[in-house]
């Protein structure tokens, strides 16, 4: 006979091991400071004329008051491991919501690491050896082929194992590892800040003659006719287009939803590590960015980024001139500062892998606890309480997927990833936040939010924010396809993200027939929070 129910639901299994700085720190991780600042400051190579102060304060207001507040209200509202997925099945519909995070944590997770794991041999290594002064030709060998296969398959594999191991090992690891990062950042501004422009050229020219390299103005001079001339000022078109880089170092903090169910007083904590990992990363911008800008002037922050985008005719420094390399030709290579800020960008990519098998997991997992997929979906070990055969498919595909990269490089494909989640992640779940406090369906979680009571002018501040966030990422997603310099991969993860989002609805409607069989109607779990 069919049943009506859904199923005996049983407590998730998962247990709350993160404090406030534990979350906090896992969205300063996401945000990997040392390897954004460099993100970001490439941008001046394809978008010349960006006012990084004026770009950065406009996404910072956006943040702070729409898209932080996007998802530390939900996460307050709904304290459950696997982030957007639990919200938007239960405020929009549970297809979209599996849709949304089939995208997300299936699809964009897995090109993380496909990514990600790899800028470790092809931009981490480099970086690293030209801090000591020695060329990175040298290690050539491990930025494609076989060494860069090595080399991401470390990062993977010993990634899948201190996930593998529990969440309370982890955080410790973290806590290491997030505050090298934050160091080598650090030691690297507090070079650049007390270097003056007249210092920088003098200590570039006499390396210059050492290497037979250009004379900085030189170096300028070559680098701006290849760009096809600098800006004499900044403008509005390249400002705008700066908010798209400066996202990675300020949008990411959304990941500790992922960890809902596992943070320690979630309503308090999820939407206070919501800010504060704001805060940290943009004082780290600005102050870097401003700081690197006045060394090295307006138009060698231009001409720097070019060459080490591109490479240059004439330039043969023993360093690509990122602002981490930069400072230590300052300090004359010296090796322990030198491995401080070179390890600190290593180990910032490598926390970037084993974010994507947490994130995984728990989105899969939380499927699991509503039926939408396979019954070991919810299956935990009793030793780490981490879901084993979840992680195990992770890292069974990101091999394969590791294995197209090293031998057809796709480096710009890390916009594509990160446009992919604008589009079918943060605007989808800002529309939740904007509807929740008008939902009826789930009227009786927005009355037991401790949010509901912040308004302004009468407005649900849940609704603001969602507007607001909504802005930001119609302001990136803006960014991205009238950039002329991303118009080559535009198109082609626009396509990978209908397709990704067919597959999601598909899966969604799939088990619920699979289930309608087993005489279990799905759509009962969606009236509800999953328990805890």
């Amino acid at each position: 006979m069919k049943q009506t129910e859904v199923f005996a639901r049983k407590a998730s299994g998962l247990t709350r091991e993160a404090g406030l700085l534990d979350s906090t720190y896992f969205g300063i991780m996401n945000n990997a400071v040392p390897v954004s600042l460099w993100f970001v400051f490439a941008a001046y190579a394809w978008s010349p004329g960006g006012n990084l102060a004026v770009a950065t304060i406009i996404t910072l207001v956006l943040i702070i008051f729409g898209f932080a507040p996007v998802w530390g209200i939900l996460g307050a509202a709904m304290p459950r491991s696997g982030g957007s997925y639990v919200y938007n099945s239960r405020i929009i519909h549970p297809a979209i919501g599996l849709a949304v995070s089939f995208c997300n944590a299936g699809f964009v997770m897995l090109a993380w690491i496909w990514v990600l794991a790899p800028w470790a041999g092809e931009i981490g290594i480099p970086i690293f050896v030209g801090l000591w002064g020695i060329d990175p030709e040298a290690v050539d060998a491990f930025t494609h082929g076989w060494g860069l296969y090595f080399v991401a398959t470390v990062v993977n594999i010993s990634s899948f194992l201190v996930v593998l191991k529990g969440m309370k090992s982890y955080f410790k690891i973290q806590k290491v590892l997030v505050t090298w990062s934050l160091l080598g950042a650090a030691i690297a501004g507090v070079i650049i800040t007390f270097t003056s422009h007249e210092q920088f050229v003098a200590i570039w020219n006499s390396q210059a003659a050492q290497f037979g390299s250009l004379e900085y103005s030189a170096a300028v001079s070559a680098a701006a006719a290849e760009i096809g001339g600098i800006p004499a000022t900044w403008n509005w078109p390249a400002t705008i287009a700066f908010m798209l880089p400066i996202s990675w170092i300020a949008i990411y903090g959304y990941i500790i939803t992922f960890i809902g169910g596992e943070v320690k007083s979630p309503r308090r904590n999820i939407f206070m590590a919501q800010i504060l990992n704001v805060v940290v990363c943009v004082i780290f911008l600005l102050w870097v960015g401003l700081a690197f800008k006045r060394m090295v002037g307006w138009e060698g922050i231009h001409a720097l980024a070019w060459i080490s985008e591109e490479g240059l005719a004439g330039y043969s420094h023993p360093f690509i001139p990122t602002y981490m390399n930069i400072a230590g030709m300052i300090i004359g290579y010296n090796k322990f500062v030198g491995f401080l800020m070179g390890g600190a960008f290593i180990v910032a990519i490598w926390l970037w892998v084993a974010f994507s098998y947490i994130a995984w997991s728990r989105a899969a997992f939380a499927w699991g606890m509503d039926n939408l997929g396979p019954r070991w979906f919810t299956e935990l070990s009793p030793k780490s309480n981490q879901p084993v055969k979840l992680l195990l498919v992770m890292l069974v595909a990101s091999q394969i997927a590791l294995t197209q990269y090293c031998w057809n490089p796709q480096f710009l494909g890390a916009i594509g990833v990160e446009v992919l989640q604008m589009l079918s992640v943060f605007g989808i779940t800002a529309i939740s936040l904007t509807i929740f406090p008008y939902r009826n369906k789930v009227k009786h979680i927005w009355d037991a939010s401790p949010h509901k009571g912040w308004k302004i002018a009468g407005i649900p501040v849940a609704t603001i924010s969602g507007i607001l966030a909504l802005v930001l990422i119609a302001i990136l997603i803006y960014s991205f396809y009238t950039s002329e310099g991303l118009e080559f991969i535009s198109s082609v993860w626009t396509y990978i993200y209908i397709i990704v989002w067919s597959f999601g609805i598909l899966w969604y409607y799939i088990w619920k027939a699979i289930r309608m069989k087993e005489g279990i109607d799905v759509t009962l779990a969606f009236m509800e929070i999953p328990p805890e």
